[in-house]
């Protein structure tokens, strides 16, 4: 039969005139047929191979090329990552597995179409300033930030964002200008247009996707080159700033961290970024760092409604250097998570909301109720905020009191009965505990109780809601801090600061900025805390509204005078703060006041507490314990409930006696040889006495000494003496520069030479 060639000719000229305009698949019939009919280059002159590559995501024996393009004329663009798999992978998997490992790179998406996910924007952190994030419609007010890299939309409406930092790559369009999909498999000599959308495309091993922008609708080539991404590395110095614990938004996400560095940036989520998108339980509210791990408290073990990260339970342990996780709890003994405290580096205590729990820190294993802690309902017997003095554990029992524990029986040996709110240790070592509107100082070891009227204002809890509450202490200030309270709902506008030592308060201290216009700034859970070696106040704050307003928050630094020094205002986004922890830099020291080597005929009296000092601890908290004793048939050593270490000898001869030094689960230890001579007697105690305390020190050097002290003199490191004026045994200085400097102690019995710091 004779074929018509020319029927059949136009029959195929008008089968591509009436056939489907697809962008990513999706059928667009607004579109001309040569909107997307222009070739791409050729494979051939593109010479970027995989082993260019440097930065591949996933792992596998699959291998496949991602290729961003955005011709928006900065450099560098056409940039290209790897993606590894095993089984089988989408075009989508791979792009959700770049953006949310590397966090340079953000998109902007409509997922859940009939046609799978449409991209609709694509953006790249070019300069490092961690801004990722987009303005709709020009509205600056309410940004929107990705999460695992992702913005969502649930419309076509691509053309209206633009990025937050116009120095980054960005590009987006649906109407004006779109992303073309490329795709090229090994069988392929080219990169040809996908009629499939990212979620339909079924990568091999050794394909290339390519998404090219094209402005205006107009498509250009593929470039020749592709730039190799270098490796996303999280930042993991978490040395130099703080860290904030968020609840974050119940229903949504669970409890985060971030880390506010000292230059102002911010590395969101770092836990969660440090291990493969995990999170903590629901409501975050307390953090505690002990020793070199982190552990923070939930409220409860997960919230049902967070699909982007996987819940990690009401306690999750991580090493506070690099975030990695270590354990994680979702029962913590039946209650609901409030508070944590280091007793010794194997022993933690968990408060929660039915009683306090040990935790065995070696074994990362739950114990069991401390006797005395439980009863009452979950919103009426729960434990809240717990301290550990160099003796004893103060823990905050609702209706109960402050709660005393021994932790080397953990008992309860005493109750200072009250409706306490928290409790915290000064730097002068005294206890405090809160009340409505009174401030009741506890003898750390006599626990003896002397109540103080706060004058005018009102510090108001919150065990209907818990958190650990804006009651603070400063490690360099003998002061403490907290934000007054209008009502049980409405917390107030000032900080109040309390002088330990004059026992006076000042309720106008310094004031919560944003206090004009209809919506203000509201402290947010603790809100309140103190930088333990600047001794400057950190407080976050957000906005008062509900709803949205919820998405801003900020956090200010203020200075020991009130003075507001600087302000970083957050991504938008319901974090809901809860408290700043420090991270814990240092480890304890030991002055040469304790000597290497004693001689003693009669029991003998060493003094303890000032021996030793940490810069970003308190001093006075350092738990002190007998590692050892190489003979115990020579001398007995022991040390008592006032931070003395008493040495009775038994019979002539030398014994080695170990002291461990606990600040905060950061250990020191100092060897003591013990000679014990011939000539026992057994008279009254002698006491050896000396020591140079704070040190290092920002304004008054005390000396400590049962001697009778002759002269003074202050030397810098070269030699030169100090004006130096001694006073009851103090010194003034606060006029110093800051560095090392040598003490001379002349005494009526003997000559001591020291080293102190001026910070």
């Amino acid at each position: 039969m004779k074929k018509n060639y020319f029927l059949l000719v136009m029959l195929f000229f008008a089968f591509i005139g009436n056939a489907q305009v697809t962008i990513q698949g999706i059928p667009r019939p607004d579109l001309k047929q040569n909107t997307t009919a222009k070739s791409t280059k050729k494979a051939v002159a593109n010479t970027t191979t995989f082993a260019d590559i440097q930065y591949w995501v996933g792992t596998g024996s699959n291998q496949a090329a991602f290729v961003i393009q955005w011709n928006d004329g900065k450099n560098s663009d056409a940039l290209v990552w790897g993606f590894r798999w095993d089984g089988t992978a989408t075009g989508e998997d791979m792009m959700k597995a770049i953006l949310k490992a590397d966090h340079r790179f953000f998109s902007l998406l409509y997922q859940g179409t009939q046609f799978g996910t449409a991209l609709g924007g694509l953006g790249y952190d070019l300069n490092g300033a961690n801004s990722n994030g987009l303005y709709k419609d020009g509205n600056v007010t309410y940004p929107y930030y990705p999460v695992n890299g992702i913005i969502n939309t649930t419309v076509y409406d691509f053309d209206n964002y633009t990025a937050i930092d116009a120095s980054d790559h960005w590009q987006s369009g649906w109407y004006n200008g779109y992303w073309s999909y490329n795709v090229k498999d090994p069988a392929d000599a080219n990169f040809d247009y996908s009629n499939v959308g990212v979620s339909s495309r079924v990568l091999e091993n050794g394909s290339w996707d390519a998404w090219n922008y094209a402005p205006q609708m107009n498509r250009p080539d593929i470039a020749e080159t592709f730039t190799p991404v270098t490796p996303y590395v999280m930042a993991t110095d978490f040395t130099n700033g703080f860290f904030m614990v968020n609840e974050e938004w119940f229903g949504h996400t669970n409890g985060s961290v971030n880390f506010i560095n000292n230059d102002g940036s911010v590395n969101y989520r770092v836990y969660s970024t440090a291990n493969s998108s995990q999170a903590f339980g629901a409501t975050t509210q307390n953090g505690t760092i002990y020793g070199d791990k982190f552990y923070f408290i939930s409220k409860q073990a997960a919230d049902g409604g967070d699909s982007m990260y996987t819940p990690g339970g009401r306690l999750v342990v991580a090493n506070a250097q690099n975030m990695q996780k270590i354990a994680g709890f979702d029962n913590i003994g039946g209650g609901d998570g409030r508070s944590f405290v280091g007793v010794n580096e194997n022993t933690g205590y968990i408060g929660a909301s039915n009683g306090i729990f040990t935790f065995d820190i070696a074994n990362m294993q739950i114990g069991t109720l401390i006797p005395g802690t439980g009863g009452g309902s979950q919103y009426s017997g729960q434990v809240g905020n717990m301290i550990r003095t160099s003796q004893y554990v103060f823990a905050v029992k609702q209706n109960a009191g402050v709660l005393i524990i021994d932790p080397a029986t953990n008992t309860v040996i005493k109750t200072i009965t009250g409706a306490f709110h928290s409790v915290v240790q000064a730097k002068d070592g005294s206890v405090w505990a809160i009340q409505d509107q009174k401030l009741v100082n506890i003898d750390a070891t006599t626990f003896a109780t002397t109540t103080y009227t706060i004058p005018t204002t009102k510090y108001i809890g919150a065990w209907g809601a818990w958190n650990a509450g804006s009651f603070t202490y400063s490690t360099q200030q003998n002061a403490l801090y907290w934000i007054n309270s209008i009502n049980s709902f409405s917390s107030g506008s000032q900080i109040v600061r309390f002088d330990v030592a004059a026992k006076t308060f000042n309720e106008t201290f310094a004031a919560v900025p944003g206090q004009t216009g209809t919506y203000k700034q509201i402290p947010y859970g603790a809100a309140l805390r103190v930088d333990p070696v600047s001794g400057n106040l950190i407080l976050n704050t957000t906005e008062s509204g509900y709803g949205a307003h919820y998405q801003k928050n900020w956090i200010h630094t203020y200075n020991t005078s009130g003075t507001l020094i600087n302000t970083k205002v957050l991504d938008d986004y319901y974090w809901f703060p809860a408290v700043a922890v420090f991270p814990d830099n240092a480890t304890p020291v030991v002055s040469a006041a304790l000597p290497s080597q004693v001689s003693v005929n009669t029991p003998t009296v060493i003094d303890l507490k000032n021996v030793v000092s940490d810069t970003d601890n308190l001093s006075v908290a350092i738990v002190k314990t007998v590692k050892s004793n190489s003979d115990t048939e020579i001398v007995s050593a022991v040390i008592n409930t006032n931070d003395e270490l008493i040495l009775t000898p038994k019979t002539a001869g030398n014994a080695t006696v170990v002291i461990r030094f606990n600040s905060n689960g950061k250990i020191t230890e100092k060897a003591v040889t013990v000679n014990v001579t011939t000539n026992l007697g057994t008279g009254e105690f002698k006491k050896l006495n000396l020591a140079i305390y704070p040190n290092p020190v920002s304004e008054i050097l005390n000396i400590q000494t049962e001697d009778e002290v002759l002269n003074v003199t202050v030397y810098d490191l070269t030699g030169k003496a100090i004006n130096a004026s001694v006073s009851n045994n103090q010194i003034n200085v606060s006029n110093f520069i800051k560095g090392m400097y040598i003490i001379n102690i002349v005494t009526d019995k003997a000559n001591y030479v020291q080293k102190f710091i001026k910070n």
